[in-house]
């Protein structure tokens, strides 16, 4: 199909014009774990997935399940570094349009609650820190494979929903 991309499970997902039928849960956590943190500038892969499941776990439960999927829109999208991604609009709009589908399927806030954006935050220092320039830092990172990335993403996903 003209415009869509295909995703791991067979889905063609427009991700200019999604809809809720294009957007599965395995998708995501597939893609999430096949993408590296930091536009892969990482001496160890370290996924979004992984990612993901460390802020889920660093939240309260009522925001685990926005912390969980706070990245989801980058199974389709891609995940972008921050500074090229404030310069594409476009890419913005997009995103937004997607999470707010993705929030609404799932039932979490969009735009996400600070509790959410803070740990976000927090774990970026983290992971740079630790991966990065290979320093103590507050959360223990261990990296996992793409494999074992997703199987935690769906099984924390399971122990919440």
């Amino acid at each position: 199909m003209e415009g869509c991309i295909r995703t791991f499970t067979g889905i063609y997902m427009d991700v200019f014009n999604p809809q809720p039928e294009m957007i599965c849960l395995e998708d995501i956590a597939h893609g999430l774990s096949h993408q590296c943190r930091f536009g892969g500038h990482l001496p160890k892969f370290y996924s979004v997935a992984q990612h993901s499941v460390m802020c889920a776990n660093l939240v309260s439960r009522e925001y685990a399940m926005a912390a969980l999927l706070h990245d989801a829109s980058e199974a389709y999208l891609l995940d972008i570094p921050k500074p090229i991604k404030n310069l594409i609009p476009q890419y913005s709009a997009a995103e937004d349009k997607l999470m707010q589908i993705i929030a609404d399927m799932f039932e979490f806030q969009f735009p996400l609650h600070k509790a959410v954006k803070s740990i976000d935050r927090w774990m970026l220092e983290c992971e740079w820190e630790s991966l990065m320039l290979g320093r103590e830092s507050k959360e223990k990172l261990e990296c996992w494979s793409p494999e074992l990335a997703k199987a935690n993403f769906l099984s924390y996903f399971n122990s919440i929903a």
